[in-house]
């Protein structure tokens, strides 16, 4: 029993010691590498991130935090601070996120780069390390968006209960009545909306016809309006021509018509009087016949035969 006891203890110090030899190795090749310390502020709860707690670089290890304070003065600010591999390529392009693994809620920091001639990071004024830009990706991102869109769904909630309320409901509700009395007038009409396009081809068929006709008439009627045409372009033309004429004629006579003006107009007047006189006979004549149409025929005498009595 005793020797069962020494076998087993004996193992488990063997063990033990090659574990520690293998730690102590480990970290003499860790601490033998040059590593280079950076700066980086959190604007938010950190929880699950630890101190010790690994540093990836596109999900390879390269460093793990070596400090976590808050910001005296900033309640709200998180400093952390990270020790990687020398070569790790962290520039101006560099950024970190905040990642969790898993569901046991550890928190890791996780190192991107954009692609592009980056600059290397400096050391800002009145900081004790260069500071790397923090940027949140992925289920971190949703997380800190998570206040924004609860709140943008509650006022969405609000606008629907709005709009599902007592009032839009009943409106609803006689909206949909309408569409059902609807739906039945047209269903009891259906007989008449069936005849609608044979009742339109008759009458497209009807104004086909009425053009023909009209066609047919204007082609009629063409032949007249050529010869009209042709008549009032010869009326034109004749017009034309006796203007000239006349126009040539007054050119010609135009010492004539002045003798004549001033001699034979003198007895105008004199005729016209006449013509005046004349006019009114007749005016006189025609009223008597109006009046008294027997006159034409029996001629009154002059002296009234008187009988005695």
């Amino acid at each position: 029993m005793g020797s069962k006891n020494f076998i087993v203890g004996l193992f488990v110090a063997t063990a033990l010691a090659i574990f520690l030899g293998a730690s102590i190795w480990l970290a003499g090749q860790q601490g033998g590498r040059a590593t280079v310390t950076y700066s980086m502020f959190f604007e938010k709860d950190v929880s699950g991130l630890m101190l010790g707690g690994p540093v990836y670089y596109l999900g390879v290890e390269v460093g793990n935090v070596t400090r976590m304070e808050i910001i005296l003065g900033d309640p709200m600010s998180v400093r952390v601070d990270i020790e990687v591999l020398e070569n790790t390529p962290v520039d101006t392009g560099t950024s970190a996120s905040l990642a969790f693994q898993g569901i046991t809620g550890v928190a890791v920091i996780n190192l991107v780069g954009d692609p592009g001639m980056n600059l290397p990071l400096k050391t800002p004024p009145g900081h004790e390390y260069p500071v790397i830009e923090v940027r949140d990706t992925g289920l971190a991102a949703v997380l800190s968006d998570a206040p924004a869109i609860v709140e943008k769904l509650n006022n969405l909630l609000d606008q629907a209960n709005a709009l599902i309320g007592e009032g839009n409901r009943s409106r609803v509700a006689r909206t949909l009545q309408n569409i059902d009395s609807l739906s039945g007038s047209l269903a009891a009409r259906e007989e008449s909306f069936a005849e609608l396009p044979d009742s339109l081809n008759r009458t497209l068929a009807d104004i086909r016809d009425s053009l023909q006709s009209v066609q047919e008439a204007i082609g009629d009627m063409r032949p007249g309006l050529a010869s009209t045409v042709a008549n009032l372009e010869q009326l034109s033309t004749s017009l034309g021509s006796l203007a000239a004429r006349l126009d040539r004629w007054t050119a010609e006579n135009s010492a004539d018509m002045q003798d004549f003006m001033s001699g034979g107009l003198g007895q105008v007047p004199e005729l016209v009087g006449e013509a005046r006189e004349a006019l009114r006979e007749i005016e006189k004549l025609l009223r008597e016949l109006r009046e008294d149409p027997s006159s034409l025929i029996y001629q009154p005498d002059e002296d009234p035969v008187v009988v005695d009595q």
